[in-house]
């Protein structure tokens, strides 16, 4: 069954928001929830709004990096289940498009860069529309998720919105509302018409994984499975069988994970070497995996360790191969980064590494504690934190990430090589 609606309609959206943004670029930013409201009777005015007969098509927005992508796999598999006729279009960052080409329940995948999304809102607002009339105006959407849960939401749900969907569920720009009641003004939210169904997560809901399946159930919808899953193919698993051919067949094989989105969340990589060396006693071998920013610490390990016991693949892999690399590794021991996720989505043992301290958990876990919102997702695991902030970080009021310094490691540096080395015999002995 065709899944375009008449081009006409279409067109005439499109000659709508060529006015309107005319328009809009001259008024007063006060004046901004006007027009939008317009454009909304507009998308009614020409029936987007509607119930259509046939086919569902279903959106699912997720502007979101490596890691954000692993946990919400489970997510699409469940809305396929749940809609197992309809034709499902996903919406994802072009850096993780390898990551889901190969995905069987969507029917397409489509890129928006989403660096140029945050500035002028005007700007945005346009390049979202743009984005829409080119890709999915032509389509009838009966649903669009947003399962995005942060406070820099608004482009995934600018998106849901301008695609036309006649039901939009997510969470909104100010989703800390069961955490904070009484929220900063900076979030207070001022765009929840967006979403014909907003959806606040209950305090007990703490790790994104939760909240991505609690989206579902909270709308009445089944959530069978909970489990995460990644998409390669045969040619990238024989890619990495062929890399890991060069280790020792008789070790076991960790991978190490040495990246992260900032300097403050990467454990320095002196000590890690400290650690690889204490465990070079067990007859393991270490694969490295992370991108370019991690080309120069990769080359340390790998001139400091035996060239036999190391396999460097910094920079040298796809994503789909990372992740097959992953999965036939023994343990992995990294910071908290996209690939530890890729780790734990293959049920391989985790040593996940973290900036927050232990003594400040419990402090808004699911807004600012990285290791209560991002954990190791069903599969054996050790957390590895520092006992207490230091200096700043434990003065002053505290962060997201729990650790205040930007450019370097700071508290994670408290941990040492020996808790690393005895998280993993202690890992090692529940496998």
């Amino acid at each position: 069954m065709a899944i375009y609606e008449n081009p006409s309609v279409h067109e005439r959206l499109n000659v709508f928001f060529g006015e309107f943004f005319r328009e809009m670029r001259k008024a007063p930013a006060q004046s901004y929830g006007q027009f939008l409201t317009r454009a909304e009777q507009e998308f009614k005015r020409q029936g987007y709004r509607e119930k259509v007969e046939g086919v569902e098509n279903i959106l699912i927005v997720r502007l979101d990096a490596i890691g954000d992508i692993i946990l919400t796999s489970g997510f699409i598999r469940e809305v396929r289940k749940n809609f197992p006729q309809a034709h499902i279009t996903l919406i994802v960052t072009p850096l993780v498009v390898p990551m889901v080409e190969f995905c069987p329940y969507v029917n397409e995948v489509i890129a928006l860069d989403r660096k140029p999304l945050f500035g002028n809102f005007v700007e945005t607002l346009e390049r979202i529309a743009v984005f829409c009339r080119d890709n999915l105006w032509r389509k009838k959407f009966s649903i669009a998720f947003s399962p995005r849960w942060d406070f820099d939401t608004l482009p995934a749900l600018l998106t849901a919105w301008l695609s036309g969907a006649r039901e939009r569920i997510g969470y909104c720009v100010n989703p800390f509302q069961s955490w904070l009641p009484n929220p900063p003004p900076r979030f207070t939210p001022q765009f929840d018409f967006l979403l014909t169904k907003n959806i606040v997560t209950p305090q007990n809901i703490i790790s994104e994984t939760e909240k991505n399946f609690y989206l579902l159930s909270a709308v009445g919808l089944k959530v069978n499975q909970t489990h995460m899953e990644l998409w390669y193919g045969a040619e990238d698993f024989r890619r990495a069988k062929e890399l890991l051919e060069e280790l020792p067949a008789s070790s076991k094989k960790i991978t190490l994970g040495i990246g992260a989105s900032a300097p403050t969340k990467k454990y320095p990589v002196e000590k890690y070497l400290v650690a690889l060396r204490e465990l070079l006693k067990k007859n393991l071998a270490f694969v490295i995996v992370g991108g370019q920013n991690e080309i120069a610490d990769a080359a340390f390990l790998e001139k400091n360790l035996p060239r036999e016991k190391v396999l460097n693949l910094v920079g040298k892999t796809t994503l789909r191969e990372t992740e097959a690399v992953i999965s036939q590794t023994n343990f992995y021991i990294g910071n908290d980064t996209g690939v530890l996720h890729i780790a734990a989505a293959a049920h391989v043992p985790v040593i996940g590494i973290y900036r927050g301290s232990v003594e400040r958990e419990n402090i808004l876990p699911a807004i600012i504690n990285e290791y209560r919102r991002f954990p190791p997702w069903q599969t054996k695991s050790i957390a590895l934190r520092p006992a207490h902030p230091i200096d700043e970080c434990a003065t002053l009021p505290p962060v997201y990430g729990l650790c205040r310094r930007i450019n370097e490691p700071h508290c994670i540096a408290q941990i040492t090589p020996q808790e690393i080395v005895a998280a993993f015999e202690k890992l090692e002995g529940m496998v």
